[in-house]
């Protein structure tokens, strides 16, 4: 008879992880409502846009990619981003707490959200970087920017 097959018990011991602040929801719902509130009509945006500023706060060189962008008046050779499965994650879970609401394809913030994004802004200490950029931008981009944009990608921008 096989030794391995004689096992009684089996326990497992939690330990703590640490899990990176991309992948908590409550900071990438913070992501979302800043987005909304600092860069968007209305706090109003499509899933495209919420895409491109989540992908821009994820390093300071994306960050600089979109200010040249900006800078250059839209007309720099930037034209692909990175779509954030955890965006979709956050506002799932966003929609859920009923910080935004999904009407006719684009995302908004709640009465709820705003009073998110006023706590938020009103905190000195609190995401200072992404504050900072996305109060830089303001609201310059607009889907019609990014629709044009959108409009670039090809096979030449795919690399190996």
């Amino acid at each position: 008879m096989d030794e391995y097959n004689n096992i009684t018990k089996i326990s497992f011991v939690k330990r703590p992880i640490s899990i990176p602040p991309d992948y908590r929801p409550m900071f990438k719902v913070a992501q979302i409502v800043m987005i909304l509130g600092y860069c968007c009509r209305s706090n109003r945006s499509s899933l495209l846009k919420l895409h491109l500023f989540s992908w821009a706060l994820k390093s300071e060189g994306n960050i600089k990619k979109i200010i040249d962008w900006v800078d250059a008046n839209f007309q720099s050779d930037f034209a692909v981003w990175g779509i954030e499965p955890t965006l979709n994650r956050g506002l799932q879970y966003a929609i859920s707490e009923k910080v935004c609401r999904r009407i006719n394809n684009k995302f908004e913030l709640t009465d709820k959200g705003a009073q998110l994004f006023n706590s938020i802004k009103r905190d000195k200490e609190l995401l200072k970087t992404e504050k900072i950029f996305l109060n830089i931008i303001g609201k310059k981009i607009s889907d019609d920017k990014i629709n044009n944009l959108v409009k670039k990608w090809t096979l030449f921008y795919v690399k190996d």
